[in-house]
C-alpha cells in the first residue's frame, strides 16, 4: 500500500513534498530519517481510516513525520536488515517513525521482528506506534508471526492495558489458549487489587475456555460500566444462545442506557 496521494498532500506542506520528490536511492536513509521531524513537523494532520484489499489502517493518529516517513521508505525501499538497524539506533522519533510506517507496507521477518521489540520495550509510545490502529499484527501471523508470539503480544496489550478494538482484525486469530492466558492475567491482578484489562471479556468471549462462561457471567454484574459492556459483548461473540435467558435477567437492572442498548441489541441477535 502507498501512501494515499490525498493523505500525501493533506500532511505535507508543498516545500516538504517537494525535498522528498528530490531524494534518490543513492541517498542514505540513516541520514534523511532523522531529518523529517524538523523539515515536515510532528503535529497530528487529522487522517482518517483507510481499508483496501490489502491493509486496514486508521491515519488519525499518525503524524506529518510519520507520512513523510512511509513515502521516503517506499521510495528508497530499504532492506529489512536496514530497517531493523534504524529502530536499533534511531533515536524516539526515529523509533516511532520505523514502527508506525509499517502498517502501510507488507507484513514480512522484518514486521515479526519488530513486533518481538514491541514485546520488549518499555516504552509504550513505540508499542502503540507499532501495533494499535492497523491490522499489522493480524497480517503478520497470516505471514509467519508464531501464534505463541501473538499471544505474548495480547498478554503485554493486557499487562499495560492498550485496547484491543484497535488491533484491527486480530480477534481471528483468537484461541482458547489466549483466553486462558488472559483470565490468568485478569484473576491474577484481581488478586493483587490491581486493574484488570477492560478488553479481558471481549477477547476471552471469541475462543471461550474453562472458565470463560462463568467469567462472562460475573461480568454482567460487575460494578465497572466498562466490564459489563465488555461481557455483554464477550457473551455476543461466543454464540453461545443459553447465555440469553443471563441477558434477559439483566436488562431491567441494568441502570447504564448505552449498556442496555447493547443487551437489547444483543438479544436481538440471539433471537
Amino acid at each position: 500500500m502507498v501512501i494515499p496521494s490525498d493523505i500525501l498532500t493533506q500532511a505535507l506542506q508543498p516545500a516538504a513534498r517537494e525535498w522528498l520528490d528530490s531524494l534518490d536511492a543513492s541517498q542514505d536513509i540513516a541520514v534523511l530519517l532523522p531529518q523529517l521531524p524538523r523539515r515536515t513537523g510532528r503535529d497530528p494532520f487529522g487522517g482518517t481510516r483507510h481499508t483496501s484489499d490489502d491493509h486496514d489502517v486508521d491515519f488519525a493518529p499518525w503524524r506529518s513525520c510519520d507520512v513523510a516517513a512511509a513515502h521516503l521508505f517506499e521510495k528508497l525501499n530499504p532492506t529489512g536488515e536496514q530497517l531493523r538497524d534504524l529502530f536499533a539506533h534511531g533515536d524516539f522519533e526515529e523509533r516511532a517513525m520505523v514502527m508506525r510506517t509499517r502498517a502501510v507496507f507488507p507484513a514480512d521477518d522484518t514486521t515479526c521482528h519488530l513486533i518481538l521489540e514491541a514485546q520488549r520495550t518499555n516504552t509504550q509510545d513505540h508499542m502503540e506506534a507499532l501495533i494499535l490502529d492497523s491490522d499489522l499484527v493480524a497480517r503478520a501471523v497470516d505471514a509467519g508471526l508464531p501464534i505463541d508470539d501473538f499471544n505474548r503480544l495480547i498478554l503485554k496489550t493486557a499487562f499495560v492495558d492498550l485496547p484491543f478494538g484497535r488491533m484491527f482484525g486480530s480477534e481471528r486469530h483468537a484461541s482458547a489458549e489466549l483466553s486462558t492466558m488472559v483470565q490468568d492475567l485478569a484473576t491474577e491482578r484481581e488478586a493483587a487489587g490491581r486493574k484488570v484489562w477492560y478488553d479481558t471479556n471481549r477477547v476471552i468471549g471469541l475462543a471461550p475456555a474453562p472458565g470463560t462462561i462463568a467469567r462472562l457471567l460475573g461480568g454482567l454484574e460487575h460494578g465497572d460500566d466498562n466490564h459489563r459492556l465488555a461481557a455483554v459483548e464477550g457473551i455476543v461473540s461466543t454464540g453461545d444462545t443459553e447465555l440469553r435467558k443471563y441477558l434477559e435477567a439483566r436488562l431491567p437492572r441494568e441502570p447504564k442506557p448505552s449498556i442496555r442498548d447493547a443487551i437489547e441489541s444483543a438479544l436481538q441477535a440471539t433471537t
